[in-house]
Formats: C-alpha cells, sequence, structure tokens
C-alpha cells in the first residue's frame, strides 16, 4: 500500500500543478495518519524555536488561524521539539509541551490541534529549510502513539521531498524574481529574488501573507506599481501568479532636472530662462520632455513624480 502511494505523490509532483499536488500529498497523509489539517512550505528557524515562513500549502488550514498563531506569545511547541530533533519525524503533545503558556493552550483547543507530526530537516539555523507538520485532534484511548509515529515518518519524508520537487518544476518558467499567491495573498511559492524584493520595499514584512499594501493594491488592478516594485499579476488555477521587476527611473538630462525643480518650486517660465540662461522656448521644450517622460499633465503630477523618481534611485 505505502508503494502505491509514494509513486503517487512523485508521479503528481511531476504532474500536477502547485495547489493540486499539495491536495494530494495531504490525502496520502490521511491515508496512514488520522489528521485533521496540516501545512508545508520553506522558512527559516532560529535556535528559539521561531519560525519566519517564506511560503506556506496549507490543508484545511484558514487564514485567521494561521494569523492568530502568529501573534500569540510563544515559540511553536512543535516546531520547538522538531529543530530539539532536527531530520527526524517527531510527535508533539501539544498541551504538554506548552503548559505553562495560556495562550497557547487556548489556542489548542480552538482548533483542536493536541498533537502535531512534524519534520524539519537537519540544517544550519538561519538557512532556508522545508518543513511540515499535521495535526490531529485528541486521541483515543489505547492508541498506539509509537505505530502512528512510525506511520508520519513512512510519509512525511517523501511529501517534503516531493513537494520539493514539485516546486522546482513548477515555478521554473514565471522568471526569477516569481511568486505563486494562494487567492487569500499566503505564499505557496516564492523564488529568492522575489523574497529580496519585497524585504527591500517593506523591511518590516513578516511572510508568508503578501504584503499589505501589495494585496490593497492587486485588489484593484493585476499591474501595479507600489513603491519601487512593477508587479504584474494573473490568476491560474485559482492561484495568483505575480511577476516583480524594479522600476527604473526614467532618465531626465541635468538640463531636464533643473528646470523641473524650478518648476516645482513656482519659478515661471522668464525666471526658469533667465536663471539657466537659455531662451523661453527652450525652457518650454525642454519642460514639454519632461512632462512627456514622465507622463504628467500639471505641476502637481510633476511634484509628485520628482519625489517618487527619487525613492527609485534610492539603492
Amino acid at each position: 500500500m505505502i508503494e502505491r502511494m509514494l509513486f503517487d505523490l512523485y508521479s503528481g509532483a511531476r504532474d500536477l500543478s502547485l495547489a493540486e499536488f499539495g491536495e494530494l500529498g495531504f490525502g496520502i497523509v490521511r491515508n496512514v495518519l488520522p489528521i485533521h489539517s496540516g501545512m508545508f512550505g520553506q522558512g527559516t528557524y532560529d535556535a528559539r524555536g521561531y519560525v519566519t515562513i517564506h511560503t506556506l500549502h496549507r490543508h484545511a488550514v484558514p487564514a485567521e488561524r494561521l494569523l492568530e498563531r502568529t501573534i500569540l506569545s510563544g515559540s511553536d511547541p512543535a516546531i520547538s521539539n522538531s529543530l530539539a530533533h532536527a531530520g527526524q519525524t517527531v510527535h508533539t503533545p501539544t498541551l504538554v509541551h506548552a503548559r505553562d503558556n495560556a495562550d497557547i493552550g487556548r489556542y489548542v483547543r480552538r482548533y483542536d490541534v493536541w498533537n502535531a507530526f512534524t519534520l524539519i530537516p537537519g540544517v544550519p539555523v538561519g538557512t532556508p529549510t522545508d518543513g511540515v507538520t499535521v495535526w490531529t485532534g485528541k486521541m483515543k484511548r489505547g492508541t498506539k502513539m509509537a505505530d502512528l509515529i512510525g506511520s508520519a515518518h513512512q510519509v512525511l519524508p517523501h511529501l517534503l521531498l516531493a513537494n520539493s520537487i514539485n516546486r522546482r518544476l513548477h515555478t521554473s518558467e514565471t522568471g526569477p524574481a516569481c511568486i505563486v499567491a494562494a487567492p487569500d495573498g499566503v505564499l505557496l511559492s516564492a523564488s529568492p529574488a522575489a523574497l529580496a524584493l519585497l524585504s527591500a520595499e517593506w523591511p518590516d514584512w513578516n511572510p508568508p501573507h503578501l504584503p499589505k499594501p501589495l494585496t490593497a493594491a492587486l485588489q484593484a488592478s493585476r499591474h501595479v506599481e507600489v513603491g519601487r516594485l512593477s508587479v504584474s499579476g494573473s490568476m491560474s488555477n485559482r492561484l495568483l501568479l505575480l511577476r516583480l521587476t524594479r522600476r527604473i527611473a526614467p532618465s531626465l538630462s541635468p538640463a531636464e532636472q533643473r528646470v523641473a525643480a524650478m518648476a516645482v518650486a513656482g519659478a515661471v517660465y522668464k525666471e526658469i530662462a533667465r536663471e539657466c540662461g537659455v531662451s523661453l522656448s527652450t525652457v518650454r521644450n525642454q519642460l514639454h520632455a519632461v512632462y512627456t517622460k514622465l507622463g504628467v499633465r500639471n505641476k502637481t503630477e510633476l511634484a509628485k513624480a520628482l519625489a517618487g523618481q527619487s525613492n527609485l534611485e534610492e539603492p
């Protein structure tokens, strides 16, 4: 039975989209473990057991549950236990490991996450790596936990490897700075270049949700310019595909920069011409070129464009 499931898993990694593969993977896990929800993805972990999630695929984990967990005090007991046994599939009775944290206790009861089965490969702290956690409710009396741990160990390592294969196969054509996200903005996959662009634009950003300003802009249009980024998006198979590039400031000549700055400061054509030692027609021609390059229609828009251009030129 397990051989057939693993064959289906790796075949799915090759043939299915990101979302379809995620559901297949969790379906296979449910054949061997009584789970009700789970997540796998990529992130970095620190020595305290705190995780920074980069990308995430959820199974029966609504966005509000994910958000609530991110704002709870204390490290995740399942992750802390897994990091202490890196490279092994571990079982964490959640309340036992968080008996002194009332917030996590309430979270466990609310979402029925009494038991976690987790696998995080053994990598140096701070190194991006894949990880998986699945949850069950309370176990029935007489449940043989050793058998469940053995079953988890049979499938979770393969789920991680197959997910890594699937992610690489199905994101390679979306460019160097690309993101695949769920409709609610949770990242399923993101290239290192995309993560670097987002982190540079929003230094306080915490994945796996897209930055709020970007999410808000994408609700109005699939092609947006936010800060120093230009973002092009499309929907495919209920997934949001994003391509990110850094905006390049339009090139103004030194003379054009000078007359534009003087115009924004309130100088009239005669004053600009006298200060720059040129004719009125030259001033008009230079300002016309500035307006065309920056795509503006009046001095108010010109002032905003010059301020935005200054931001784009910042390192």
